[in-house]
């Protein structure tokens, strides 16, 4: 069998439960049946790419599929989910045909006519057209009814709905990846409303359907003003009270995994810095995409791993599409501000993103930014530095190249200070002269552009918590041997004050056990409209009060 009763779902999640970085979801199975039951049997969870959703995707169809009954049942019933089984053992043998055991999962474990398709795995280099797509998943389903229901009559154009009906069974659909074919280059719009009229003729009003669990990262396209698809439920990242604790880590699941499994490195801080960030919407919890936790505790060290699964053009792409309203809010939020903006809608299922808010939103979709509370804000340091490479990039309209960036870094550790003034002065009024000084956050996000090079040595921090406040930017290095940098910034004041700030508020405790420090301060005055800079070198005993 290809996508009926295949077992493929059974054998993806087994894998998955027999990992160590595996964290027991599967409470998710009772939670979603008895919705489909009470509410709807459509539903559609999008989140963005690594969050859970081919996971959940396998687990249910593993639970439900009758091909693996036995196995999947003696796997569920070491997890979570099966102390719902122990729990409900009297209800099962009091009335094992009754209306009550209908809302429960297990009685119908191992029950189902599960068909269940990754829409990726039929994209191979053989589909280049949507007929070709939907002509290859419409005959695998027929070959799969021919082999299951071998007495059927199959003679004759018959349509794949009444090959479905004629079974007289109920079937359980569980589509991963809805969206993936709307990325493919071949995809026109009347291609993709083609594609979701086939998956409204599927699905829509069809008494053989039991439940449809479908997921992607794109919301559910709507083409017209009364969805085709206007039967499914939608839960996404933004609006979601029903499956949100199945998709993405807290930090306290982090750390019972980190404490069962004995993970010693990295430590749970450079976990939080690299990956925390996004913010449920329902609760206000921070989560953390498990791809990125789960390869770094393999690995021992925080990456890159979650934005480097997907093309790495996908934001300048989308910047594109309107640089002047975007690069400001880019640039500011790579500074580490955070934006105030009240985003309506998420339009970017409409595949052709213009306005500014339609381009924030769509990077909200892809998980690029974090939204909460009409915040908006770039989440954490592995996101951060896809935005730092798109910077890099001359997409926005920059002329700051990474050997200039290098320049000033070279610059600051060789404390030539007027050089230093120079660089910022520069880049603020050849490279980015749209900018208005109007306070230090706006200082601040030149300074971000400008030692965009450091990145490779040095963590750099922005509001780092250290000593007895905040120090503007903190650059702690990758390598023991090189010095670290405290960098604090004024605005009309002047660049010894700055330094005074940092030895009085004893930021350089923050790096109390390296044998020297470097404190750069720089000012901008408004009245002259000149930048000046101060640095200092020494042991951090030196400077600490």
């Amino acid at each position: 069998m290809n996508l009926l009763n295949s077992g493929i779902g059974y054998v993806l999640f087994r894998e998955n439960v027999f990992k160590d970085t595996y964290v027991d979801k599967t409470m998710m199975v009772d939670t979603f049946y008895q919705y489909t039951k009470r509410l709807n049997k459509y539903v559609c969870v999008t989140r963005p790419r690594r969050f859970g959703k081919s996971v959940a995707a396998n687990m249910i169809a593993a639970f439900f599929d009758k091909s693996t009954g036995e196995k999947s049942k003696a796997l569920f019933e070491k997890c979570r989910i099966g102390t719902i089984k122990s729990d409900q053992e009297e209800t099962f043998a009091a009335a094992p045909q009754g209306p009550e055991t209908e809302k429960l999962c297990w009685p119908i474990q191992g029950s189902l006519n599960v068909i269940r398709i990754n829409m990726i795995d039929l994209l191979t280099e053989s589909v280049q057209s949507c007929e070709a797509f939907l002509s290859k998943l419409d005959a695998q389903l027929r070959e799969d009814l021919r082999q299951q229901y071998p007495q059927m009559n199959f003679s004759g154009e018959k349509e794949l709905t009444d090959l479905l009906r004629q079974t007289k069974e109920s079937f359980a659909f569980v589509i991963d990846e809805w969206d993936a074919v709307f990325e493919m280059p071949f995809m026109t719009e009347k291609d993709k409303e083609k594609y979701i009229l086939f998956l409204k003729a599927l699905f829509k009003d069809k008494a053989y359907v039991h439940f449809v669990y479908m997921t992607g990262i794109l919301p559910i396209a709507k083409y017209t003003s009364g969805s085709p698809l206007n039967m499914f439920h939608e839960f996404s990242s933004f609006q979601d009270a029903q499956f949100y604790p199945f998709f993405g880590l807290t930090l306290e699941e982090i750390r019972e995994l980190m404490e069962k499994k004995d993970f010693i490195r990295p430590s749970l801080s450079d976990l939080t810095f690299w990956y925390d960030g996004y913010i449920r919407s329902s609760d206000g919890v921070h989560i953390y995409n498990p791809e990125s936790v789960s390869r770094a505790l393999i690995d021992e060290q925080c990456g890159d791993y979650w934005t480097g699964t997907g093309p790495m053009n996908e934001i300048e792409d989308l910047i594109r599409n309107n640089v002047q309203d975007l690069r400001e809010d880019v640039i500011r939020m790579t500074g580490g501000e955070t934006l105030s903006v009240k985003l309506s809608g998420f339009s970017v299922e409409k595949g052709n993103v213009s306005t500014r808010d339609e381009i924030l939103s769509a990077m909200v979709v892809y998980g690029f930014l974090s939204y909460y509370d009409e915040q908006l804000c770039i989440p954490n340091h592995e996101l951060l530095k896809k935005f730092q490479r798109a910077l890099s990039s001359h997409e926005l309209g920059l002329r700051q190249t990474l050997a200039e960036s290098q320049h000033l870094l070279n610059a600051t550790l060789q404390q030539n200070d007027k050089e230093i003034a120079r660089l910022i002065e520069s880049l603020h009024t050849e490279k980015i002269p749209f900018f208005e000084y109007n306070d230090e956050n706006s200082l601040a996000c030149v300074v971000t552009m400008g030692y965009l090079a450091a990145l490779d040595k040095y963590r750099v921090v922005r509001e780092d918590k250290a000593g007895k406040g905040d120090a503007d930017f903190t650059f702690e290095p990758r390598n023991r041997r090189d010095v670290p940098i405290i960098l604090e910034l004024k605005y009309n004041r002047s660049a010894n004050n700055a330094l005074k700030c940092i030895r009085e508020k004893d930021y350089i405790a923050r790096f109390r056990d390296y044998p020297s420090v470097l404190l750069v301060g720089i000012n901008y005055s408004e009245k002259t409209k000149k930048h000046t800079c101060k640095t200092e070198m020494g042991k951090p005993s030196d400077f600490l009060q």
